[in-house]
């Protein structure tokens, strides 16, 4: 009995070793989408000059198709490569954490992302403003089997992100190649989110757009809180900034911020502890020196075996993980994922857009702007220019430009509709996702939760017409009592006035606002009832009035006023 439990015993631990050592070092997928087999597609295109221009999308089968592209832009010293992890379509694709999970994250909101390389690392606005362009165009001049329903859509809703001079590039220059080929791409950008770079300026301002930026960056930071005052006086376009501070550092740091499978437990608390051992953090667990500048690759990434802790060691700067990671707690200039989910929610309200993609229709403004871009390429009717003879209008020969009116495209609505009453209470426990509502609510957004609670009570109604019925009655019934009210109120008030007479507010005051709420409340004695409007007119002059004490006239006796009269005559 005892030696076949031994046997047993034995065989288990084999199996156990055996799984340990079938496990791989390439990072895990995220957890199970219904879109997460698309493959990762990786093209080139031969640029004016003969050089070949890299771009990797990737786009979801899901079956109601892509509401929109994405498109991601990278700093200096990345390519495109830095947005996908290492797969069997893309063996030499790199994976950085942070790029990793900003394209899942849009991935996951059933947007299609496209990755394109720069020509020189940086973002210039020559030649990579005609490599752009023509990699757009030719995106969008591709089929069903390759970009899904995109392709079958008049125009492509395009949300962009930038980083360091990616960030430049996506809020200088791009919206400029929008507007000078407004009629050649079959795209538009509704919105662009810039990471650590400086604004423009804010009369080039035309799309919604996020600032996020880190504090330690001065210059940066100045810039940004003086474009976002800027807006608001002068701009309607809907803009937001977004800091990003200092990481704390602890055990499982690098494990939590980087996709699942990158680094295990055991690997993160090794690294913390090696780090603070060696006195690269300070009580807090916040780095002392700019990683950028300091040794700490010695204890994590070195070459004996006892500091080799990192798994991606020797933690190659621009090309590792851990490098990454490292700049992402210093926050001093490094691409980060904190805000971007929550940066890519306000762009989608701001462009009007839900949970799918939809055609446009200018719903907004009372002249369509489109029938007018159209009117005018229709006037000035000619092919589309070949890649190699692109070039911005601002850099024409003659100097004179020809812009695009800026549009903006803001919200209708914001917060949440008046639902109908029979419907009882909106579910207080919600998804943390963002969807646009069902007709007739669709000029909202919210979770995915009060989205299926819409359609489940609308479902409701459609069986049970009786319910609905019933639910006007009571409706009609209450709105009935509640005028009664106001009328008998009204009656009262009125009779009440017409013994009293006219009460008429101090001359110092001035006349009563003239654009007045409909609602009816109790106005300071004596003044009667009034709107909520003249109420806050009249305490807010009865606090002036308090505070600077005016005092009242007081009358002199007509004794004394003949006795002065006669004193002022004789002194004439």
């Amino acid at each position: 009995m005892r030696r076949c439990f031994v046997v047993r015993a034995r065989g288990l631990v084999l199996l156990l070793l055996s799984m340990l050592l079938s496990r791989t070092r390439t990072p895990c997928k995220f957890g199970a989408m219904g879109f997460e087999h698309s493959p990762v597609v990786k093209e080139e295109v031969t640029d004016s000059e003969g050089r070949a221009v890299q771009y990797l999308y990737r786009v979801p089968k899901l079956s109601t198709g892509p509401r929109a592209l994405c498109l991601l832009i990278h700093g200096c010293a990345h390519d495109a490569l830095d947005w996908f992890p290492k797969s069997e379509n893309c063996p030499e694709c790199r994976g950085l954490p942070v790029e990793v999970q900003i394209s899942h994250l849009a991935y996951e909101q059933n947007m299609a992302v496209l990755a394109i390389s720069s020509a020189h690392g940086c973002w210039q606005r020559n030649p990579d403003a005609s490599r752009v362009y023509k990699i757009l165009k030719k995106f969008s001049e591709k089929d069903g089997l390759d970009i899904g329903d995109l392709a079958d859509k008049e125009h492509v809703d395009v949300y962009a992100f930038g980083a360091s001079s990616g960030g430049t590039f996506v809020s200088h220059v791009l919206p400029q190649i929008f507007d000078d080929h407004f009629g050649h791409l079959k795209m538009r950008l509704k919105g662009v989110i810039s990471q650590i770079a400086p604004p423009p300026e804010v009369q080039t301002i035309s799309v919604p757009m996020v600032f996020s930026h880190m504090p330690k960056d001065e210059r940066i930071a100045r810039a940004v809180s003086h474009v976002m005052e800027e807006m608001k006086k002068s701009s309607d376009v809907p803009v937001k900034e977004s800091e990003l501070h200092p990481m704390k550092l602890h055990g499982t740091f690098f494990r939590d911020n980087a996709p699942p499978g990158y680094y295990e437990t055991y690997e993160s608390e090794n690294m913390f502890e090696a780090l603070k051992k060696n006195g690269y953090l300070d009580e807090e667990g916040y780095l002392k020196e700019d990683p950028r500048r300091s040794n700490w690759r010695d204890v994590v990434c070195g070459s004996l075996e006892e500091n080799k802790l990192a798994p991606d060691s020797p933690c190659e700067n621009n090309k590792s993980w851990t490098s990454e990671l490292m700049n992402v707690a210093w926050a001093s200039h490094e691409m980060r994922v904190d805000t971007f989910a929550e940066d890519l929610k306000f762009l989608l309200e701001a462009s009007h857009y839900g949970n799918r993609a939809i055609e446009f229709e200018d719903e907004l403004d009372d002249d369509n702007d489109f029938d007018f871009h159209e009117k005018k390429d229709r006037a000035n009717e000619g092919p589309a220019p070949a890649p190699e003879e692109f070039r911005l209008m601002s850099q024409s020969d003659d100097g004179e430009r020809e812009r695009i009116p800026p549009r903006t495209n803001r919200p209708k609505k914001r917060g949440q509709p008046e639902f109908p009453s029979h419907w009882g209470p909106v579910p207080l426990m919600q998804t943390r996702d963002y969807r646009q509502y069902p007709t007739p609510y669709d000029e909202y957004f919210g979770s995915g939760t009060v989205v299926k609670w819409i359609l489940k009570q609308q479902e409701i109604d459609r069986e049970n017409p009786e319910r609905v019925a019933r639910a006007k009655e009571e409706e009609e019934a209450s709105k009935q009592a509640k005028e009664e009210e106001a009328r008998n109120r009204m009656g009262e008030e009125e009779g009440g006035e017409e013994e009293k007479g006219e009460i008429e507010f101090p001359k110092r005051w001035g006349d009563p606002p003239e654009i007045q709420t409909m609602d009816y409340v109790e106005l300071p004695p004596p003044y009667g009832h009034g709107s909520s409007t003249l109420r806050n007119w009249i305490e807010e002059n009865l606090r002036r009035d308090a505070e600077f004490r005016v005092p009242k006239r007081r009358e002199k006796p007509a004794a004394v006023e003949e006795e002065e009269e006669k004193e002022e005559g004789n002194e004439l």
